[in-house]
């Protein structure tokens, strides 16, 4: 009887155990995550500003939604945002794989670990940090960058109040700090890379320039896919950077979805069309993101 008890304690025990250990993290994961969407999905059904009394706030539906996508500062934050994150993330992993492939080949010698220090620095820092440092650099009269620029005979460049130069700053500071991640991702990927098959390959005649698109680059692409997935996530929020280099500006030129969404709710108190675009910048995305990451992990046809 007592050995017959202690069986369906055991087996009650190991039923119960897996909820017993992830149910902090699953508690965890509800309060700080799912229930802010969810309670931003409510506030976007309500007319809720902030500058009006309580008793105006009233549910109107998915008009929040439509307002939104009818605005056409919102419509044009959309698409820079979607234009800056194809050609940062395009260039960062570009430049990522060309790091990768140098410290790979062990061009620097003994002093490979030095330089892999170096080119991670970036990584260091915040982006609010790199973004202040940067804007600073970008300084129209006393700036390093114009100085230089001058002294070449060139004309200086006003990079926060000309809307080119304000979105190529913005692209230049993303990819100086995220080019790095996409290096050490790289990297890990090409010491999977078996030497023997390069080693054929070079035997067979392949230059290095075709074992790498015939040899290397299908074997690491499930990393790249990787890769392109995580930054095209983080370029689409991109944030920080905007807000310390031209917090949107010249008018309305540089604003991202994640700028002019919190600009709605916060500088303009409507928080009933800040929680509507974050719903539909949240959406956005998903969306985007989702279909990179297909379209990397897609096959190669027969």
């Amino acid at each position: 009887m007592i050995r017959a008890g202690r069986k369906g304690f055991g087996r009650r025990m190991d039923r119960w155990a897996p909820i017993v250990f992830t149910a902090p993290t699953l508690l965890f994961i509800v309060a700080l995550m799912v229930f802010p969407f969810l309670y931003s999905v409510y506030l976007s059904l309500l007319k809720y500003k902030l500058t009006l009394p309580a008793a105006s706030i009233h549910f109107t539906g998915f008009d929040n939604y439509r307002y939104m996508l009818d605005n056409a500062s919102f419509l044009r934050a959309a698409q820079w945002t979607f234009v800056f994150s194809v050609i940062a993330v395009a260039a960062e992993v570009i430049l990522g794989m060309i790091m990768a492939l140098t410290l790979n080949s062990n061009a620097f010698g003994k002093r490979t670990a030095v330089f892999k220090s170096l080119f991670i620095m970036p990584l260091m820092l915040a982006p609010i940090v790199s973004a202040k440092i940067w804007s600073l650099l970008f300084q129209v009269i006393y700036g390093p960058i114009n100085y230089v620029l001058s002294s070449l005979g060139f004309d200086r460049v006003s990079w926060s109040g000309e809307p080119l130069p304000a979105k190529l700053s913005i692209i230049l500071v993303d990819i100086w700090q995220s080019a790095p991640f996409c290096m050490l991702i790289l990297l890990a990927a090409l010491k999977t890379v078996p030497k023997e098959l390069t080693e054929a390959a070079a035997i067979d005649g392949a230059g290095r320039i075709g074992s790498f698109f015939k040899i290397t680059l299908p074997l690491i692409r499930h990393f790249l896919a990787l890769v392109v997935s995580i930054r095209i996530m983080d370029a689409l929020r991109v944030f920080d950077s905007v807000v310390a280099l031209t917090n949107g500006a010249p008018g309305d030129t540089t604003e991202t979805l994640a700028t002019i969404t919190y600009k709605t709710a916060f500088r303009y108190a409507d928080i009933g069309a800040g929680s509507a675009g974050s719903i539909l910048y949240f959406l956005f995305i998903v969306v985007f993101s989702l279909l990179a990451f297909v379209f990397m992990r897609r096959k190669d046809p027969a």
